[in-house]
């Protein structure tokens, strides 16, 4: 069968899932005390559309995607993924479960990385390398349009300019989210970086925990430093790996 076909059925998998843990099992509602912390990992559910999707395409069609989790280096890639945590436990999250605030940012860190990484496996891992024939502008803005509509925010009422001004951030954060993946053909790096989205409020748990913008953008900046520099590492260790190969 043809890519479109494939991404059809990908998608198919990734929205109903959606629909379904939004407007059937409500996960997208803030977690309650009376739940407990371990009730938000009930929001994975709806982040799990995108990685049930893909896996699907690539047991029916046998696809191999030239992403992979660790991309061309593991440990870098381990450690990206690592950072939201290791900052949000340094800084402590006073939370209202009764758990320890130090302790808590870590949960909140592997938390949130676990939701990234579930829907990364699908746009990145697999929606990113099925449309990576087209020119880069057109193949990021494509994986941005299907992630934008995959929230299902157009069906809310919200006004056009929000719906609007929503679809260009989706678009924007594609390019970005996307050039790093091309770049280290990773997944767990990919997720490094769609976590800010979730930081800054995309994430119903996150804005209610943390209601200040200040507090979550701090965290925001201490991240993208440490990736920052993250990258240029993982960079020059792939330039003297290909020395290597190529002497």
């Amino acid at each position: 069968m043809g890519r479109w076909t494939r991404i059809g059925i990908y998608y198919l998998v990734a929205i109903g899932i959606s629909a379904l843990a939004r407007y059937y099992w409500h996960t997208d509602q803030a977690t309650s005390v009376e739940a407990g912390a371990w009730a938000m990992y009930l929001h994975l559910v709806a982040g799990a559309g995108p990685a049930l999707g893909a896996m699907l395409v690539w047991l029916l069609f046998r696809y191999r995607s030239r992403f992979s989790l660790g991309g061309t280096n593991l440990p870098l890639a381990l450690v990206m993924v690592a950072v939201p945590a290791i900052v949000m436990a340094i800084r402590g999250i006073p939370n209202d479960f009764g758990i320890e605030p130090h302790l808590f940012g870590v949960h909140m860190g592997l938390w949130i990385m676990f939701y990234a990484l579930l829907e990364e496996i699908g746009w990145r891992g697999y929606l990113q390398d099925e449309l990576g024939g087209l020119s880069a502008p057109v193949k990021y803005s494509m994986v941005g349009l299907f992630w934008y509509a995959w929230h299902l925010s157009w069906l809310g009422g919200n006004p056009l300019s929000s719906e609007l001004a929503t679809l260009f951030f989706m678009i924007l954060a594609s390019a970005g989210i996307g050039f790093v993946a091309d770049r280290t053909r990773s997944v767990l790096a990919a997720t490094a970086f769609h976590i800010l989205g979730n930081i800054m409020g995309l994430t119903t748990d996150f804005k209610r925990i943390i209601p200040d913008d200040h507090h979550r953008i701090m965290i925001c900046i201490v991240c993208v430093v440490a990736w920052l520099v993250i990258l240029r590492v993982w960079r020059i260790w792939d330039r003297r790996r290909q020395a290597v190969i190529s002497a």
